[in-house]
C-alpha cells in the first residue's frame, strides 16, 4: 500500500500488433515508457493517451506517482487500456521515480527503457523511431529526438546539449529555432535533455541508477556523464515530441526550478569538472552568472525567485566545499 514504503504495482501486458499485410504477429523487443506523475493528473493523461497512439508494437507505459494529492493514482488506474501503475507514497523527485521504474523494467526484463516527461505528446513514430536507432548500433546506448514547445509547434526547444566546463554555462541546441530542417541529421552528443530518451536497459546495469541526490535538474546530464566512457549518445531527427516545460514544478524560471538549477550545478561541475576548469567556474559564478540571474529576476518582476536563487548557490557551495561526491552504484 502507498506509504508503506513497498511500491504498489498494477500489471498489464502489452501483446504485439498484427503486421501491416495482415499477416503473423510480428515480434519486437519491449520498451518500457516511465512516466513521473506529481499532481499532474490532467498532462500525465493527455501524455498517456499520445502513447497509446505509438506505431511501436510493443510497448509498456509504466506511470509511477510520487505520493499525487490530486487524484492521479485513481484517474490512472481508470486508463482503458491500462498502465502499469507504481505508487511510492512520498515525492522521490525525478530521479527517485525513474529510478523504480527501471528497476521494474530490469525485474521483467524489458531491454529498452524510455524516460518520456508528463508534460509532452508525441508523434506516432516517435518510439519507432528511436528503437530502429538503437537497433542499427550496439555501440550505441542512448538516444533522443527533437523537442518542440507545444504551445508553439514548429519551435523547437532542445536537440542535444552543450557544456561549457570553465564557465557552467549549459546550451541547449536548437532552443527558439524554428524548425527548417537544420537539425535533420542524425548527430553524436555527450549530453542531451532528460525530457526523452530511449535506452538500452543495460546501461543502467553498467553505469548505476540515476543520482537521486540530484532530485531534480542535472540527474539526466549526470547520467550522461556517466555513459560516454561506454556508450555512444545520438540524437534522430526522426522522433518527435511537444514539451509543455516545467509544469510539475510551476512552469520555467519556477522558485522550485531556479533553486534546484542553481543548486545542482555546483554538484555536478564539482564531480565532472577539473580542478582549473572548476575554480573558472567559481570565478564566473560569483561575477558574472549569478548578478545576471539576480539582475533579470529583478527586472522581469520575478522577485519570488531571488531568494531561491541566492538559497541555491548557497547550498551549492556547501556541497563543493564538502568535496567532489561519489557517483551513485548500481
Amino acid at each position: 500500500m502507498p506509504g508503506t514504503g513497498s511500491p504498489q504495482y498494477i500489471y498489464t501486458k502489452y501483446l504485439p500488433k498484427e503486421s501491416p499485410d495482415g499477416g503473423d504477429k510480428v515480434e519486437r523487443d519491449k520498451v518500457a515508457i516511465l512516466i513521473i506523475n506529481w499532481n499532474g493528473r490532467e498532462d500525465t493523461l493527455e501524455c498517456i493517451r499520445s502513447l497509446q497512439e505509438q506505431d511501436y508494437p510493443a510497448c509498456e507505459i509504466i506511470v509511477v506517482d510520487n505520493g499525487s494529492t490530486d487524484g492521479s493514482a485513481d484517474a490512472f488506474r481508470a486508463v482503458d487500456p491500462p498502465v502499469v501503475l507504481i505508487e511510492t507514497g512520498k515525492n522521490l523527485g525525478f530521479a527517485g521515480g525513474i529510478n523504480l521504474g527501471v528497476r521494474y523494467a530490469m525485474e521483467h526484463e524489458i531491454p529498452y527503457t524510455l524516460i518520456y516527461n508528463n508534460d509532452t505528446i508525441a508523434d506516432s513514430r516517435m518510439v519507432s523511431s528511436l528503437v530502429e536507432v538503437l537497433e542499427s548500433d550496439q555501440s550505441v546506448g542512448i538516444v533522443t529526438g527533437k523537442v518542440y514547445d507545444y504551445y508553439i509547434p514548429d519551435r523547437l526547444l532542445v536537440v542535444g546539449k552543450k557544456i561549457n566546463f570553465s564557465t557552467g554555462q549549459m546550451f541547449n541546441e536548437g532552443y527558439s529555432e524554428t524548425d527548417q530542417g537544420q537539425h535533420d541529421e542524425v548527430r553524436e552528443y555527450s549530453y542531451i535533455d532528460g525530457v526523452f530518451w530511449l535506452s538500452r536497459t543495460e546501461v543502467f546495469e553498467k553505469v548505476g541508477f540515476f543520482d537521486t541526490g540530484y532530485f531534480y535538474q542535472f540527474e539526466e546530464v549526470d547520467f550522461c556523464a556517466r555513459a560516454n566512457p561506454h556508450y555512444r549518445i545520438l540524437y534522430t531527427p526522426d522522433a518527435k515530441i511537444w514539451h509543455k516545460g516545467g509544469r510539475s514544478v510551476g512552469g520555467r524560471k519556477s522558485p522550485t526550478e531556479v533553486y534546484y538549477f542553481a543548486r545542482n550545478k555546483f554538484i555536478f561541475m564539482r564531480r565532472y569538472a577539473t580542478k582549473k576548469q572548476f575554480l573558472t567556474f567559481l570565478l564566473h559564478q560569483a561575477l558574472v552568472d549569478n548578478p545576471r540571474e539576480l539582475g533579470g529576476a529583478l527586472i522581469k518582476g520575478r522577485f519570488n525567485t531571488c531568494v531561491p536563487q541566492i538559497r541555491g548557490v548557497m547550498d551549492g557551495v556547501r556541497h563543493a566545499m564538502a568535496g567532489p561526491q561519489s557517483s551513485p552504484g548500481k
